[in-house]
């Protein structure tokens, strides 16, 4: 603190002189400065070159435990030891009675896996028979790390999906040759349930039908009405078959489908631990959207309302176009597939209830059009979690303006099956989904997620609440976070800004705040690329012909990129105070935010017309509660705890460096997402390019003329000629000097110290090189007001150094220029 406190007053008074003592104390300085910026990258670093695991993390890099089986008790237990065995296995003994022949091959296989299911505690994993399926290399890469593991002890979502294949094994499902090729087992359940909900699906029907007539028109009700069959879509879940009794058309089974679902559609908010509904309505009501998937559970009732709401999206304009993503081949009882999808729409247009039959008739009419795509996929048929889906159904789902997970094992898959802390945020799980994600879920299965603690405790009155079907959840993110290489790069640092006590909350906030950084580049990457085409409205100066807080001319994408980053980092919650270049204050963002956020949303602005790389530059610092809002906007850069810069030109590029250990990481934006290109950036120790601008030469102070026309000539330390290269944009030269080396920078006092010297010093360092003013460390300098500005000079430690050796660096500001 004392040594900042006598550097940053001196600094301006330093600026002329050219004394041998100012020369020896500024070698002094960088000798010392050597010794602590450049050091050997730490193995941690190393580990980066692999690149992040897409899945989402808690605040150390880990993932919470998986379900097993092993815990006595639970329902996972109950399902693996008894369920599966007795009431599924059964099942389908007593349903395929007519076409398992005793002592066939079939019944032999089945009543094998029943032997199995019945030591479960002993039975161990086996690579399923090649069954001719076309997911068998698929399921061997699955089944790999548990083979000879009990079923017990392996995840339980694993084993589930692992029984229903063994299942289609045993009957010859993919054999050609075998009596029950192609064969549904569970055919016959699936038709009895949806048997049993034909009187609610009249009652549905009426519905649907009134609204399918006036809902093309502007009506303000529209949001309101569409809530109503998300609301359908979700309480239609209750009708998972594999828990329900062994009913058909009558008596209980269809007083039961009738029932619970009026009973759920009453029960309303007071069975709901979560309500997106209506914010995901106003906007479907916005009619905005091309494609919309749903990624659909069960067949029976439950898949009626789920084409009801399908049908709701198509008549009311929602989306162009809904694709119904289903199972390729049976599974879980009563999941739907392509058959089940037709054999219900079929079913409506047959029934003698006038109202169901026409609803059948449009819902027909939605397949023809192609308003409505069946979509079946083996991705959907397989344990592994959303984040691991294979590419092509990933990059469908990506190309979706919203996707729909209905139901409990496809919840389940979105978060792996882990344990998370139930009140987690649906939006920090669910961060990593490649395109907005409602999920739509009644509780059947011990895990969870975005439940508030007050909730929790309202539902646990009921001992069995969190695998009824009693609760249910509606939760919608409509832009998850994503940026999980750039998330995750704090996990490897153990100390920030001198301090290794952060809490897992800071290090989570930490990681939405660097994620939020991320999209902000992303979305003005594409605001850039576009500009071209939208000249009137982006190129050129402000319509105000305004100048910013720092006096330069604002150009309107100046005041674009600035709204741009404001927007995120005021969605991810975790940021208090925003500092920008183009405003005359800070703002408070949220007033719980950890954060500070310092930053140069535009760089090279002035650039822009003539299509010159530009970038944006970043620093991260912890709020200091006892502090002001802008005290805790102009500290030194030292007290960063990340900092980075976008560059924006034929790639777009962001370089990020965070904690005191971290290494300089360069990523590449691919496909909407930053991905690893250099896991540990390291400037060379000696370049042979200087950047700045040479017209001014006769302005500069004796030192500088000295050291240029030394290395121009070859006359410097290294005994090389130099060569200028100069581009007027600070992070297109920075970016250029990090990967080739020699130097970049003003003389003059032109960059602001907390928006450019500051986060582009912080990088330098972790890069293994070295900025300074001319005099000090620019990590050190502290500015007394938010738009302080300074000379600046980064790069090469050699270079730097010898620049620094020269003395009288800094160029006075008694001389301006106009370009």
């Amino acid at each position: 603190t004392s040594m900042r406190a006598a550097c940053a007053p001196e600094s301006a008074s330093r600026a002329t002189q050219s004394s041998s003592s100012t020369t020896r104390s500024a070698t002094d300085w960088f000798r010392a400065s050597i010794r602590t910026t450049t050091r050997t990258p730490r193995r941690a670093r190393q580990e980066m070159s692999h690149g992040a695991v897409a899945g989402p993390r808690t605040w150390d890099g880990s993932t919470p435990p998986v379900i097993t089986s092993n815990v006595e008790g639970t329902w996972a237990y109950d399902t693996v030891n008894r369920r599966l065995r007795e009431d599924i296995l059964g099942r389908v003994f007593r349903d395929n009675a007519d076409v398992l022949k005793v002592g066939g091959e079939a019944e032999r296989r089945l009543r094998a896996l029943e032997r199995e299911l019945s030591t479960a505690s002993t039975s161990v994993i086996a690579h399923i028979d090649d069954d001719g399926g076309p997911d068998i290399a698929t399921w061997r890469d699955l089944l790999e790390p548990w083979v000879g593991t009990t079923w017990l002890d392996a995840p339980w979502l694993l084993i589930e999906f692992y029984f229903y294949r063994r299942i289609l094994v045993a009957i010859g499902y993919f054999d050609p040759s075998s009596p029950l090729f192609n064969y549904d087992p569970f055919a016959a359940d699936k038709m009895n349930g949806l048997r049993a909900g034909a009187s609610a699906a009249a009652s549905l029907a009426s519905k649907a039908n009134a609204f399918a007539k006036r809902s093309k028109s502007d009506d303000a009700s529209l949001a309101e009405e569409l809530r109503l069959f998300v609301m359908v879509a979700l309480w239609g879940n209750r009708m998972d078959l594999s828990i329900w009794p062994e009913s058909g058309a009558k008596g209980d089974g269809a007083n039961r489908a009738s029932e619970a679902f009026i009973e759920a559609l009453n029960a309303g908010e007071k069975s709901l631990l979560w309500d997106d509904s209506a914010s995901v309505a106003a906007k479907l009501a916005e009619r905005s959207m091309r494609d919309i998937s749903i990624v659909v559970d069960n067949a029976g009732f439950e898949l009626t309302c789920d084409l009801a709401l399908a049908d709701a999206l198509a008549s009311s304009g929602a989306a162009k176009r809904v694709v119904l993503r289903v199972k390729a081949h049976p599974v879980f009882v009563s999941d739907a597939m392509d058959k089940d999808v037709r054999d219900t729409i079929n079913a409506m247009m047959a029934s003698e209830d006038a109202d169901t039959a026409v609803m059948g008739r449009r819902w027909a009419s939605h397949l023809s059009s192609g308003a409505w795509i069946i979509a079946p996929d083996f991705a959907w048929c397989q344990p592994q979690p959303f984040w691991a889906l294979p590419r092509d159904a990933h990059d469908e789902l990506k190309s979706s303006d919203l996707v729909v997970i209905k139901g409990d094992a496809n919840y389940r898959r979105l978060l792996n099956d882990c344990l998370w802390p139930l009140d987690s945020p649906f939006e920090d799980v669910a961060c990593y989904f490649p395109a907005p994600i409602l999920a739509l879920r009644t509780l059947k299965a011990e895990l969870g997620c975005g439940i508030p603690q007050d909730k929790q405790a309202i539902a646990s009155v009921d001992a069995d609440w969190m695998v009824t079907g009693k609760y249910g959840v509606v939760q919608f993110c409509e832009a998850p976070a994503r940026q999980h290489a750039v998330a995750s790069q704090i996990y490897g640092v153990s100390a920030f800004a001198g301090r290794d006590d952060y809490t897992p909350h800071e290090r989570l906030a930490l990681s939405k705040t660097l994620a939020a950084l991320a999209n902000a580049s992303k979305d003005l990457a594409h605001a850039l690329k576009t500009a071209p085409l939208r000249r009137t409205a982006l190129l050129g100066a402000a319509s105000s012909g305004d100048k910013n807080a720092s006096g330069d001319t604002q150009q309107k994408l100046d005041v674009v990129a600035n709204a741009i980053f404001k927007r995120h980092l005021a969605t991810c919650g975790a940021v208090r105070y925003y500092s920008s270049e183009e405003e005359d204050a800070p703002r408070v963002l949220n007033e719980s935010g950890e954060f500070v956020v310092c930053i140069d949303p535009l760089d090279g602005s002035r650039n822009i017309d003539c299509n010159v790389p530009v970038g944006s530059i970043f620093g991260v610092y912890r709020v200091d509660d006892g502090a002001s809002a802008l005290d805790n906007c102009t500290r030194a850069g030292s007290e960063q705890i990340a900092a980075g810069y976008a560059h924006y030109s034929g790639a777009t590029t962001l370089v990020l460096a965070c904690g005191d250990d971290g290494a300089a990481v360069e990523y590449t934006l691919l496909d909407g997402e930053f991905v690893v290109a250099n896991a540990n950036m390291e400037c060379p120790k000696r370049g042979q390019v200087y950047s700045l601008n040479d017209a001014r030469f006769d302005d500069w102070p004796k030192g500088l003329q000295t050291y240029i026309t030394r290395v121009r000539n070859g006359q410097g330390e290294s005994g090389k000629q130099y060569s200028a290269r100069y581009i007027c944009s600070l992070v297109g030269d920075f970016h250029r000097t990090l990967i080739y080396g020699g130097w970049c920078g003003n003389p003059r006092p032109h960059l602001r110290v907390a928006f450019e010297a500051a986060p582009l010093a912080f990088v330098a360092r972790a890069a293994g090189a070295v900025a300074t003013d001319g005099v000090v460390n620019a990590l050190d300098i502290k500015p007394r007001e938010m738009h302080q500005r300074s000379p600046l000079f980064l790069g090469s430690v050699d270079d730097i150094t010898e620049l620094v050796r020269c003395g009288d660096v800094q160029q006075d500001a008694s001389k301006s220029y106009s370009v």
